[in-house]
This record gives C-alpha cells, structure tokens and sequence, in this order.
C-alpha cells in the first residue's frame, strides 16, 4: 500500500535511504529533512530552556495547520525524528503542560500541546489551568505581566521531590512560562526544566 506523507501528502519514496532505516515512515524525505532540529538553549529566570527548532516559515506554518486548521494527524511529526533521545533525556520527569482555555480545546477537539508531547509518554500531571481565553498578542507588555490573574495551579498538589518538565508549543515573551513556574515553585518543585517546539526570535530583550 503506498504511503503518503503527513505534511506534504507526497508519495514516500520506500526506497530512499532513510526510509531504509526507520521502520515507520510517517513524511517525505524533503519534510524530513526540514524537520532538522537545531536544539537551542535559553532560560527564563533560572530555569533552563531547550527549544526544538529554529522559528522558521516552515515550522510556523506547521503549527497554525496542527492548532489553527486542526489538523490532528500532524500531532506525531514534530517529535518524530528526535523522540528516542528526549524520552532518554527526560525519562525521571513528570511532564506538565501549559494550558489552553478550555473552550479553545473544546472547538479544537484536543489539546494541541498535549497532544504533540504526549508521544513522549512521560508520567504527566495536569495541574495548571488557563481561566480565560487570554492571548498574548492581543496585549500590550504591561497586561502580559497580568498573565498572573489567567494561569492558576491545583492547590491540593504537592510537587516536592518531583522533576518537572514543562512544555509549550511557541515561546514568545516568555510571561506564561515565568507564571506557571512560580506556581510550580509554589507548590515545592525545585528541579524544572522547559521544552518547547520553538521559541521566536525577540526584537528587544525581554525581561523574564
């Protein structure tokens, strides 16, 4: 049965090297080779950041076709070619996710962060919430900062002794990662590390 890829909708190639060598082939060699990750470390605050990919074209318009077109089936290609070496890396990890409204999730029919890291099959914890369909783009620096009165934490969890990954789609300012580590750190996490699919380029230092 021929395959077709999931970015694309191309014909794949069986017969090209790298799909010699992987036994599931989800994308083309082409989008293959787009999804290159460069691997980019940054931090917020004190807590240690890696971002996946470089934010190209490529990568943005990927992401408004899996979120903003809801197409479900691109959940599996972002971790695809990388999802051995994070599972190693982040094995003794409880993975939680920043949230979306729940109204969003509802028109979308699924979470879209949950959705992509889930394939990393960490043990997770569902503990933040987002209270309104707040967006950062829609705001100035100063009402970002009041992401605080959007982003909330399950008061009964206890996080210590607990390794958190926290996980986004795109990182922007910053100011939803910063809040829902200071309610991670609240509720006793000392060890936090994020990772997220890309992370923008900002035009003026942003401070976390």
């Amino acid at each position: 049965m021929d395959k077709f890829c999931k970015i694309c909708f191309k014909r794949i190639n069986d017969n090209s090297l790298y799909n010699l060598i992987k036994k599931e082939n989800m994308l083309c060699e082409d989008c293959f080779n787009k999804l290159h990750a460069k691997f980019i470390r940054f931090k917020i605050g004190n807590i240690k950041g890696l971002s996946i990919y470089e934010y190209t074209d490529f990568i943005k318009e990927l992401i408004y076709k899996f979120k903003g077109c809801y197409d479900y089936e691109l959940k599996d290609v972002f971790l695809y070619r990388y999802l051995t070496f994070l599972k190693l890396k982040y094995h003794n990890f409880y993975i939680v996710y920043i949230p979306s409204y729940y109204i969003d999730d509802e028109r979308r029919g699924f979470n879209h962060v949950r959705a992509i890291f889930e394939t990393l099959k960490l043990k997770e914890l569902s503990i933040l919430r987002k209270n309104s369909a707040h967006k950062q783009s829609d705001h100035s620096a100063i009402g970002r900062r009041q992401i605080k009165d959007v982003i909330s934490i399950d008061e009964t969890v206890q996080l210590k002794d607990k390794k958190i990954l926290l996980v986004d789609d795109i990182v922007t300012t910053g100011s939803t990662l910063l809040t829902s580590i200071e309610l991670l750190k609240s509720k006793g996490a000392k060890t936090i590390e994020i990772l997220v699919i890309a992370k923008t380029k900002n035009k003026r230092k942003e401070e976390y």
